[in-house]
């Protein structure tokens, strides 16, 4: 009853049917191949034997396809493919619960011509409880190519800002009192993130920490303050490979999200692509969620993707209709070159 009545406070509320449950209470939110997948999963397996203890303070925006948003999760990811490339993204999560998570996103990026250098541009906005947060980056890339087999390394950094609104009035805590409960804070902040990326036409590799800086309550002064703290960074590691089996292409992923002092979250999908134009996959989340994927690619320059998410965990028997991800994906090229996506699938 004492985590539910804090996790309240976030301004996530349950309507529930529950005579014995008061209402507005809240509850939380191929040997070459082969050789490729190995390294992929020992790098994998290092990161989640170095870390991933406890449980979390702070979140970030998630997203189903985070192959198809990479823009958005990895810096060094911007201006990686042969054309501009756009993405619009919108995601309800737990329909059926007041104050869930709400996002949506757009990422536009493409490569300097005539050079290894790539820019794009994220803005984010993330909306749950009493609390929505607006970021804005801009983020440039440097690509270093290894061979001639086209092997490439991207370092990226991104900088920006994050407008924080939060309207505590709205909550109910029985404490009377609280200043982080008791009125409401907006302010801007300045933050930054860092990734690097290793890809090849049909495997990829990405390490990233989208945001240094966090939002922490001070007790000392009433208020929040925009710090770097080490224990609170969100840090992602995924990577994946394309399977070449015809007459289809199949490609297992997996990420890796590691905050100090959390569980340990891990994502691990499969997609298949069929007739070139339509791929259908699933993922499981370690916190207990299946995810349906589903990705139709109409032409060269327009793709539609569609997620649902299905938590096995209690939130289930509140949240019936699930979490829902749609996004639209656009690539241009002003040069008018023949091939207008990416060889990549990626």
């Amino acid at each position: 009853m004492r985590m539910l009545h804090e996790l309240n406070r976030a301004g996530i509320i349950i309507k529930d049917s529950n005579p014995n449950m008061p209402e507005g209470l809240a509850l939380p939110e191929l040997e070459r191949p082969m050789i490729m997948v190995k390294k992929i999963l020992i790098l994998l397996g290092l990161f989640m034997i170095t870390g991933g203890y406890g449980l979390l303070a702070q979140n970030q925006y998630q997203f189903n396809h985070y192959i198809a948003n990479q823009g958005l999760l990895n810096p060094a990811y911007n201006g990686t493919r042969d054309v501009i490339s756009g993405l619009m993204i919108h995601r309800s999560q737990w329909i059926g619960i007041e104050g869930a998570p709400m996002n949506q996103a757009l990422n536009v990026h493409g490569g300097i011509e005539d050079t290894d250098i790539g820019v794009g541009l994220a803005l984010v906005n993330d909306r749950i409880g009493f609390s929505n947060t607006f970021d804005l980056f801009g983020a440039a890339s440097y690509k270093i190519q290894l061979d001639r087999d086209r092997k490439f390394l991207s370092f990226g950094l991104q900088f920006g800002f994050s407008s924080l609104v939060y309207d505590g009035t709205k909550s109910v805590t029985g404490e009377f009192g609280d200043p982080v409960f008791d009125g409401k804070e907006s302010q801007l902040n300045f933050n930054f993130g860092f990734g690097s990326y290793y890809y090849a036409d049909d495997y990829f590799l990405g390490f990233s920490i989208p945001k240094f800086f966090s939002n922490q309550f001070d007790e000392g002064s009433a208020g929040f303050k925009n710090t770097i703290d080490f224990k609170n960074l969100h840090m992602y590691l995924y990577g994946g490979y394309v399977f070449d089996w015809y007459p289809v292409k199949v490609k297992p992923t997996m990420l890796v999200k590691h905050v100090y002092g959390a569980p340990m979250q891990v994502d691990f999908s499969a997609n298949v692509l069929l007739a070139e134009r339509l791929w259908v996959g699933a993922s499981y989340r370690t916190i207990s969620e299946a995810v349906l994927l589903m990705e139709y690619i109409i032409n060269r320059q327009f793709t539609v993707r569609y997620s649902m998410d299905y938590s096995f965990s209690a939130i289930n028997q509140y949240a019936k209709a699930g979490s829902h991800e749609v996004s639209l994906q656009f690539d241009f090229s002003f040069n008018r070159r023949a091939g207008m996506r990416s060889i990549r699938y990626f």
